[in-house]
């Protein structure tokens, strides 16, 4: 059993550094690589840690992907490249990056529920919203996060 940790960019995976011990162990490559293309295009755009399980043996396996931080989820539903507010931008007076709409929070919960194997989405849509509420300059509804959380919990 051979196992191989990547990190890929979502959809894009290029595994032509890795072709030849692929083939070696008896394993299609093109076929490997599509396979993990497919499963991450739904995080394009974003770099992906994804564990390749190769049983030599019988000739089977197994792709494993583990969705982006929620950061990164957020970076992606924003449109932007940094949650980080410029010394420029404080002067002028700006304090946020971008707002949220709560079905783009729900978005990400149903991905990191998956990837976490929780079937409470409103548990999971707390841990997403607690995580928001560390990045500075995002709300959620116009709303800052923690705001949303009392909501919640009431």
């Amino acid at each position: 059993m051979e196992k191989i940790n990547l990190i890929v960019d979502a959809g894009k995976a290029n595994l032509e550094q890795l072709s030849t011990k692929i083939n070696s162990l008896g394993f299609n490559v093109n076929e490997i690589q599509k396979e993990i293309n497919e499963k991450t295009k739904e995080f394009s755009g974003l770099k992906v840690n994804v564990t390749l399980i190769l049983d030599k043996e019988n000739k089977k396996y197994e792709i494993k992907v583990k969705a982006p931080s929620v950061a990164d989820l957020v970076k992606k539903e924003l449109g932007v490249e940094l949650l980080k507010i410029s010394e420029e931008d404080k002067q002028k007076g700006k304090t946020v990056i971008g707002n949220l709409s709560m079905k783009q929070v729900e978005k990400i919960a149903k991905i990191k529920a998956e990837e976490l194997g929780e079937k409470d989405l409103k548990k999971v849509l707390k841990m997403v919203i607690s995580s928001i509420s560390t990045l500075q300059g995002v709300l959620i509804e116009g709303k800052r996060p923690k705001e949303i959380l009392k909501d919640l919990k009431e």
